[in-house]
């Protein structure tokens, strides 16, 4: 027996030191390589066969006082310990201590945004009270640390928390928007992530970097004033209890209609119509949702309420805006929303919408969270557009995968960014947002602030965290498509929906998509992933040299850069054709620092040389150009 597992140990180890010898070029921190060696993830893109996450079941019951912009709740949590270590404490957010005086935060604070953050009512865990001036609690910043545990592998803990926070009039993600306008996010005490890279994840909120929950379940009451509606993640379990009756027969007509239902429409305030319960004073909306990562919901008194389904290949969706009467641009909200769940179901990235329903609420600026979007109209069509498709695409990523966000925000926000720009387009071609995407990396590339994406986001702010978080990875992800479907049809597609289905309702590092996208495609990308994601560098070709014999023009390509891009070149001819060269960005993935192209001229005189064209980075123009003497 102890030969068989020396054995075992000794293929396990030969394998590990093949994949690291031939991944030497792509660097790897060496909490990333211990977690290769524990086997809880796979050289080949996959969940390793020890991967494990643990998870928490909510249990909230929360009041909302809109006078008072209070909220008072308390919350029942069992939490699963599903890995094999031994934890010896418990993190838990506390997200609002954000608007406390003194806390860390990445943008100025005006005075009147202060609160007195989340105060803890009573701690219990596993029935015995925790008093908070002891010893074993130590709260810092956004973190309450109860120290002093001891849960062991495979076993639960139950934790019951009472609390309360004022809503404060900072509208960062969430907020009050006005007396009877509430979006509520990162707003309960939840359980922080303890998983095989980092352990706990003690990284403060600040309010730049964003996001890293578990999967977890969710029963949530919460309580308002009955002439209050509620839009919120998961199920509405009790609409006929909630709704009067012409309105729950709307609501109900939406969940059937391909075409907008008014589920509220501006009639039923001016006519003193009948919106809600208000048999009593108050109202309880009860939700429910599982394996999903977070929980939100927005409130108001006089939301318009409009709804359809669209069917994504497995189920039907149903698609609702909740917003003010007097945004004009959001009336269409509902259908844009809809086309966005259709076009990620069917055609980028092709899987089916992963939740039963998205609701769009009219609050403030564009913030994502599972089955809810945050975001503000504005005045103009184009930016509502490409707001709405943006938060909705998020749907995948973070929620459908559970990417970290405060770590690697390019993970999210970048392929959110890229899906959208076909999306958007499709829907809206007023301006193209792939176009502008480039332009804006373009802004830094090369610059002291163009750091690596790697950078861990929660370190990055500004324009830095721009740049590396959304348009430079957008870069990458385009230059990859083309790559691949120029080669084979449909292959990026293909290595994106396996990531994708690989990691649904798990955690994936940079290295499991990078790994999985070299698996789909049996290619070494390191070449290529690299310098776009691990190095400060910066893209730039140039025209070297032409030269033409022969009826036939050679030109001496150079990379100036170390990013590897696409090499397009238009020939002007002076009888006015056009011929153009296109080779797609695997050309440098032999380290070449330049390349000859080689073109039949027919015949034709040659005017005019451009290299590049508007979706190809390049820092530097002024070398793109050959004009014949």
């Amino acid at each position: 027996m102890k030969l068989k597992k020396i054995a075992y140990s000794f293929i396990f180890y030969f394998f590990l030191f093949a994949f690291y010898s031939a991944a030497q070029s792509l660097y790897m921190p060496l909490e990333f390589r211990n977690a290769y060696e524990e086997g809880t993830r796979s050289p080949d893109g996959k969940p390793g066969a020890d991967y494990w996450q643990n998870k928490s079941v909510y249990n909230i019951d929360a009041t909302i006082i809109p006078s008072t912009r209070m909220v008072k709740g308390s919350e029942n949590i069992v939490y699963f310990n599903n890995s094999p270590d031994t934890l010896d404490r418990i993190v838990i957010r506390l997200y609002q201590n954000i608007n406390r005086p003194g806390i860390a935060r990445d943008f100025a604070y005006d005075d009147k945004y202060f609160t007195k953050g989340v105060e803890i009512k009573s701690l219990n865990i596993n029935n015995k009270e925790v008093n908070m001036s002891d010893t074993i609690v130590e709260e810092s910043g956004t973190n309450l640390i109860i120290k002093g545990q001891s849960i062991k592998p495979d076993e639960k803990t139950k934790i019951n928390i009472g609390w309360e926070f004022e809503i404060s009039k900072n509208t960062i993600r969430m907020g009050a928007y006005d007396t009877a306008v509430f979006f509520i996010a990162y707003w309960y005490p939840q359980i922080a992530v303890y998983d095989d890279i980092d352990g706990w994840d003690v990284v403060q909120y600040t309010g730049n970097a964003e996001f890293y929950n578990d999967f977890n379940d969710y029963d949530v009451n919460i309580t308002v004033p009955n002439d209050f509606g509620i839009w919120a993640t998961g199920e509405l379990m009790n609409p006929a209890q909630i709704l009067a009756s012409p309105v729950y027969l709307r609501y109900q007509k939406a969940r059937e209609s391909i075409s907008v239902i008014n589920i509220i429409s501006a009639s039923d305030y001016t006519e003193n119509n009948p919106i809600f319960n208000d048999n009593n004073k108050t109202n309880t909306w009860h939700f429910k949702a599982e394996g999903v990562p977070d929980f939100t919901f927005g409130l108001s008194d006089h939301y318009l309420w409009d709804g359809k389904i669209v069917n994504d290949g497995e189920k039907n969706v149903l698609v609702s805006a909740a917003y003010d009467a007097g945004w004009l641009q959001f009336y269409d909200v509902c259908n844009v929303a809809a086309r966005t769940v259709d076009m990620m179901s069917h055609q980028l990235p092709g899987l089916p919408f992963p939740f039963p329903k998205i609701t769009v609420f009219d609050g403030g600026g564009g913030m994502e969270s599972p089955m809810m979007v945050n975001q503000a109209a504005g005045n103009e069509r184009i930016w509502m557009v490409y707001v709405t498709v943006h938060e909705v695409a998020h749907s995948y990523f973070p929620f459908y995968m559970g990417i970290n966000e405060r770590k690697y925000a390019w993970m999210d926000e970048g392929w959110a960014q890229m899906l959208s720009e076909y999306i958007q387009f499709d829907i809206d071609t007023a301006i193209d947002f792939r176009q502008r995407n480039v332009k804006r990396y373009l802004d830094l590339a090369g610059q002291f602030e163009d750091v690596p994406p790697m950078t861990p986001s929660y370190m990055v702010s500004g324009a830095a965290y721009g740049s590396a978080s959304y348009f430079r990875p957008a870069a990458a992800y385009n230059i990859l498509m083309d790559m691949f479907n120029n080669k084979t049809s449909g292959l990026f597609n293909a290595a994106l929906r396996e990531y994708i289905s690989r990691w649904h309702g798990k955690h994936p590092t940079p290295y499991d998509f990078f790994f999985t996208f070299e698996d789909m495609s049996s290619q070494d990308l390191d070449w290529f992933f690299q310098p776009w994601f691990c190095e400060a560098a910066y893209p730039d070709l140039a025209i070297d040299s032409v030269n033409i014999q022969n009826d036939k023009i050679r030109i001496l390509v150079d990379k100036i850069g170390e990013l590897p891009v696409p090499v397009s070149i238009e020939i002007n001819a002076s009888d006015g054709s056009v011929m153009n060269i296109y080779k797609t960005a695997d050309v440098w993935k032999n380290d070449a620092g330049e390349m000859w192209l080689e073109e039949n001229l027919n015949g034709k005189n040659v005017k005019l040389l451009t290299l590049g064209n508007k979706y190809i980075p390049d820092a530097d123009k002024t070398n793109n150009e050959w004009i014949a003497k």
